[in-house]
């Protein structure tokens, strides 16, 4: 959730709990407010038909006034009479319903007599203008909150506008890249200070990664030299006709150290461009065609371990990445499979949708499957192995956001990488 629709929702909540209490509030407020003018009202009629009774008892006449009415009865007919304020209701046999009424009743004396009064004030006007006050504060007051919503919203967006271009800018930037890294000023001190630090820090590590990535060259580079050097005289000791067997066996061994210690330099420094996103541009490639060039390529290891190829592509799959890194990711799953296959097993390349699976014959394996793509994790002892080809796969998928799995089902080892991660 977005922090703007999270803090447009906390408003709205505490808005809408405020205005709801405050509508409660105000309704008892207001009715409390109106009984006590209607109170006011009847004190003065009580006092009004008190001095009537003492001056004299038929000038007190039934009130005009509809929405008034007087009771007067003798005290001795009455057991419990009530009296001060409260509410009632008088079915109205005119309009046939009933009528909510504001009651006071009081005992007064006339002729040494004791008379029990009740006089009633119709709430059914007041009760209808409260009604109508509330309804309309209720829609002023949802008028007023959208009103405020909108505006909020309106000016929380202006306000947090220089904040998503920065977020879009980071999202979009590329460290290899010579456009500079510029953010828009803002008005809110906040955000320019957010946009200050970034940029000091974007500087910081895109030095931090030129000096990197010109060391790693450089030291790369000034290893391959002396390797190469060490290489050519190991040759010319082993075309020697001087040395003994043991002698032999030792230059043989400094010359295969030597050269996959070069092909491990090779390898890493691969690696590390991997993982810097050092390989940009991008083609489409049809994954049928690499995967037809290396198998002829190695035809010759194919025939010598006896492996059957099966073979299901679809033709329409495309591959929008780096060719050289596609090569890579295809030639060291199908070089896996081929050197961890048995004798007379099955080599099988599936192409299917927006999948990549590559299967091999073999025994299960003895390591976690999480291993297999850790580096320098091997699956065999093989002195050619360097246990780095299946994290260098890995290292691919995850720059295209790729999805790679392993899973071992009928004496198959399976390789699969998937184009859309939520497969």
């Amino acid at each position: 959730m977005k922090l703007l629709t999270k803090t447009s929702l906390n408003y709205l909540s505490v808005t809408l709990f405020v205005f709801m209490f405050g509508t409660i509030a105000f309704y008892y407020l207001l009715r409390h407010q109106v009984n006590q003018n209607i109170n006011i009202e009847l004190e003065k009629r009580k006092n009004s038909i008190v001095n009537q009774l003492l001056s004299a008892h038929e000038s007190i006449a039934a009130p005009t006034n509809q929405n008034e009415k007087i009771l007067i009865t003798p005290l001795n007919e009455l057991s419990y009479p009530q009296l001060n304020f409260y509410d009632t209701i008088i079915y109205d046999q005119i309009n046939k319903k009933y009528i909510p009424f504001r009651q006071l009743g009081f005992i007064t004396k006339f002729n040494n007599d004791s008379f029990y009064v009740q006089i009633y004030k119709s709430l059914e006007e007041t009760d209808n203008l409260i009604i109508r006050i509330f309804l309309i504060m209720t829609v002023l007051v949802i008028l007023i909150i959208i009103a405020l919503l909108i505006t909020i919203r309106h000016t929380s967006l202006m306000a947090w506008k220089v904040f998503y271009d920065t977020i879009n800018k980071i999202n979009n930037y590329d460290i290899n890249s010579h456009n500079e890294f510029s953010l828009k000023q803002s008005e809110v001190k906040e955000f320019d200070d957010l946009n200050r630090n970034l940029i000091a820090m974007t500087d910081r590590i895109k030095k931090d990664y030129s000096n990197m990535k010109e060391y790693t060259e450089n030291a790369s580079h000034e290893m391959q030299t002396p390797l190469a050097i060490i290489s050519s005289k190991l040759e010319l000791l082993l075309q020697s006709q001087k040395l003994d067997e043991k002698q032999m066996k030792a230059i043989t061994d400094a010359y295969d150290a030597s050269n996959r210690l070069s092909k491990l330099n090779k390898t890493l420094l691969l690696l590390a461009k991997i993982e810097n996103r050092q390989f940009p541009e991008s083609k489409s490639i049809m994954p049928t065609s690499l995967i037809e060039s290396q198998l002829e390529n190695l035809e010759d290891l194919i025939e010598s371990k006896g492996i059957q190829i099966i073979k299901q592509f679809d033709e329409n799959l495309i591959l929008q990445m780096n060719p050289y890194l596609a090569e890579i990711m295809l030639a060291n799953l199908i070089k896996n499979a081929i050197r961890h296959n048995i004798k007379d097993g099955y080599l099988i390349i599936k192409i299917i949708k927006d999948s990549i699976c590559i299967s091999n014959s073999g025994n299960e394996l003895k390591i976690k499957k999480e291993l297999l793509f850790e580096r320098f994790h091997k699956q065999s002892s093989s002195p050619e192995s360097l246990g780095l080809g299946l994290a260098i796969v890995q290292k691919i998928c995850e720059v295209y956001d790729f999805k790679i799995d392993y899973y071992y089902e009928n004496n198959l080892h399976n390789f699969s990488i998937y184009l859309n991660k939520s497969n």
